[in-house]
């Protein structure tokens, strides 16, 4: 640690810093070295090497998140959960796993350890070098500090990491191979009706100038026509309209709206539904299992929710239960009831009998098999229904050429 001191030697005032590893050890130096101390107290500077690393770490530090993978900082809390658990000291720990790390997540350690060895709290310099980690975790090894836990706080948060990953892992698993082919359909319809029908009717129309052209031939060139001169724009429309709601989601008002009414999609809603109804009560759950009071508790979770019309319905419970009301009053008061009905029958059980925490475990390992079912379920429906739209469209393009065909052959006998 760094130690700032004022002293006198040989008549003369001096001031500067000391290294040592207590302020008892600096003034030891000191008087050692012939100084007569006036003031000696933790400096709030630091040495130059370390303020080039600090800025250097600050600037790194904003766009970290971008390169280190959750399922690396999962292991890394792992294994210093399990160090601290053998009684290793915090730093020898953080100087282990950070040469087993990738080379930006070692960085980040290198950065947090000089910060623990200044005298910071582990959560201020996790909060500081790594704020990727997020809210519930930098809350977890706070309360880990407060009480002695440290090791079984970071376990906590490890898990509810790797839940949060493997939850979003389905998400995303589910919605990227219909994404996929809904681009390949529109691409192929585009190709279909843009480039080959008008191909076609070239063809057409110089083997039977001036025939009349069956009903089906007459409406595809017509969606040709159209797509060709606004197909451009038919394409950016999608483009312009997410960049409008991602904007109009930032304001909060209308966030929760837009968010609403995402829950609200036929079939995707519920999937959206089940996600979150999975993270809120798996994060509360292991926040309550760790001695974290309800508000704090609620707090976090609500920092952590991706969907901002389910973070209104915290910000509301948490002001109902300030208030001396019970959690099951909250939840009845809140939209919570109508999103995750299963958790107000478990919670006010719970509230009555104990075990409030293993309540919301149980509601959230529900939660997650409804979401792993909907989502099979979604992959079934998405297909066959992609894979007729696309046959559709071609079938029609052949079936319009035929007729068109065969209306010219019959002109030409």
């Amino acid at each position: 640690m760094l130690f700032d001191y004022t002293a006198l030697k040989d008549g003369s005032r001096t001031s500067g810093t000391i290294e040592a590893e207590s302020r008892q050890a600096a003034g030891k130096q000191l008087r050692g070295q012939g100084y007569a101390i006036l003031a000696l107290q933790p400096s709030t500077g630091k040495k130059k090497s370390e303020k080039k690393q600090e800025k250097s770490g600050n600037s790194q530090s904003r766009f970290a998140g971008l390169f280190v993978s959750n399922s690396h900082v999962e292991i890394a809390l792992h294994q210093l959960a399990s160090l601290l658990r053998a009684g290793v000291p915090i730093v020898t720990a953080f100087n282990a796993i950070s040469r087993q790390a990738s080379k930006t997540l070692s960085r980040i350690f290198e950065r947090v350890t000089v910060k623990v060895k200044q005298g910071n709290s582990l959560q201020r310099s996790i909060e500081e070098e790594a704020p990727f980690m997020g809210r519930v975790t930098l809350g977890l090894i706070g309360v880990g500090e407060a009480n002695g836990t440290l090791d079984e706080m970071l376990s906590y948060a490890a898990d509810l990491m790797e839940k949060a990953r493997k939850v979003k892992g389905q998400i995303i698993q589910a919605f990227a191979y219909p994404a996929f082919v809904i681009l390949v359909a529109m691409g192929v319809s585009y190709y279909m009706v843009a480039v080959v029908f008008p191909k076609i009717m070239t063809f057409i129309q110089k083997q039977g100038s001036g025939v009349p052209l069956p009903m089906p031939t007459r409406i595809l060139i017509s969606v040709s026509d159209f797509v060709m001169e606004w197909g451009l724009l038919l394409m950016l429309v999608p483009v312009i309209a997410g960049i409008g709601l991602f904007l109009l989601r930032t304001v909060p008002r209308y966030g929760q709206y837009i968010d609403h009414a995402v829950l609200r999609i036929p079939l995707l809603g519920l999937a959206f539904r089940e996600h979150c109804n999975t993270m809120w009560c798996r994060t509360l759950g292991a926040l309550l299992s760790s001695g974290i009071d309800v508000v704090s508790a609620l707090n976090l979770v609500g920092q952590t929710m991706g969907n901002l019309y389910y973070v209104e319905q915290f910000r509301l419970m948490q002001e109902i239960i300030r208030q001396g009301r019970s959690m099951t009053h909250g939840i009845t008061q809140t939209a919570l009831h109508r999103l995750c009905p299963i958790a107000v029958t478990m919670v006010t059980v719970s509230e009555e009998t104990g075990g409030l925490s293993e309540s919301l475990l149980y509601v959230a390992d529900y939660s997650e098999d409804r979401l792993s079912r909907r989502v099979a379920l979604l992959g079934t429906m998405i297909e066959p229904a992609i894979f007729i739209l696309v046959g559709g469209i071609v079938g029609f393009v052949y079936f319009a050429f035929f007729l068109a065909m065969l209306s010219v052959t019959k002109s030409a006998r």
